[in-house]
């Protein structure tokens, strides 16, 4: 009997020249970094392996505003809400740091699976889905289950960093163990490229450093597809407009993100910690975009 991966009618977005052209900066760098003398300790090392997860990550969200501003059929009221709304839960996140880390913590891994599982729209099983969303988590909790709780402790406090370590020894096997299954299934299918560089950089996951395994699989696999999704929607756009937009709010995020946590240019463990938490607070908003457009067009 063939075993047959249900799959969504949803389109799937193919990287151009240009998205591949990021994936092969991301791979590149990361193991210039990662070949650097005591990477896991370099507080050199830290700083620049979450610049490059933030600078490669963030783009993917630098149009929400943009994107908001077509499905809002440009009316300035929603607009003007979809923004201060935006605004709002990206304070709030940072707040959530600072006086709830706890709770704040278990969010932003929730949320960071729902988003990673959202990066295989072509898969209409949600047990492959949530599994795949869930394996980069726990490859990197599993490979490097030390590291992961100190970085835990130092976002929020070390019981409930305890807690979420084991959380990931205990799920990993069967997570891991489906995702496989649905990568399989996939090649099977004919669709290789995706599931090949997945299943690369999971497995690059488990023996590298934490910040220099998640700035590789985020740059090089999750970024890519988001980017190649905004660029067919923003096709009447310019290349040169689409790129100045990108990079100008990415810096923008990075500077408020700067501003409002600096610890992020501490080094070390502080660097991992803090860039962790400016990611959660600029990711929950873009996350919650579709929530947002929806809540107010109820309201209008």
């Amino acid at each position: 009997m063939q075993l047959v991966l249900p799959m969504a009618p949803s389109p799937v977005f193919e990287p151009g020249a240009g998205v591949r052209a990021f994936e092969l900066c991301a791979i590149t760098i990361a193991f210039v970094v990662s070949s650097a003398a005591d990477a896991s300790d370099s507080g050199a090392v830290a700083v620049i392996a979450t610049l490059v997860f933030l600078v490669g990550g963030l783009p993917h969200g630098a149009f929400d505003i943009h994107l908001a501003a077509r499905q809002a059929g440009v009316s300035r009221s929603r607009l003007i809400g979809f923004a201060a709304i935006y605004i709002a839960l990206f304070a709030i996140m940072l707040a959530g740091w600072r006086f709830a880390p706890a709770v704040t913590l278990p969010i932003f891994l929730m949320t960071a699976i729902v988003h990673f599982s959202a990066d295989w729209p072509e898969i209409d099983e949600p047990v492959f889905r949530l599994a795949l969303g869930s394996a980069p988590l726990c490859a990197i909790g599993i490979g490097n289950l030390g590291e992961v709780e100190a970085i835990f402790a130092a976002m929020s406090t070390p019981a409930i960093a305890l807690w979420a370590a084991r959380i990931f020894i205990l799920v990993a096997p069967v997570t891991l163990l489906i995702a496989g299954v649905a990568l399989a299934v996939m090649a099977n299918c004919g669709a290789r490229r995706r599931p090949a560089l997945f299943a690369v950089l999971l497995t690059s996951l488990l023996f590298l450093p934490v910040l220099i395994g998640f700035a590789l699989f985020f740059c090089a696999f999750h970024t890519p597809r988001h980017l190649a999704e905004i660029r067919g929607q923003l096709g009447h756009w310019p290349k040169a407009r689409v790129i100045a937009v990108g990079a100008g709010m990415t810096g923008l995020a990075l500077l408020l993100g700067g501003l409002a946590m600096p610890l992020i240019f501490a080094g070390g463990l502080m660097t991992a910690a803090t860039g962790f938490q400016v990611l959660a607070a600029l990711a929950m908003p873009h996350q919650c975009m579709e929530l947002i457009l929806r809540r107010l067009g109820r309201s209008a």
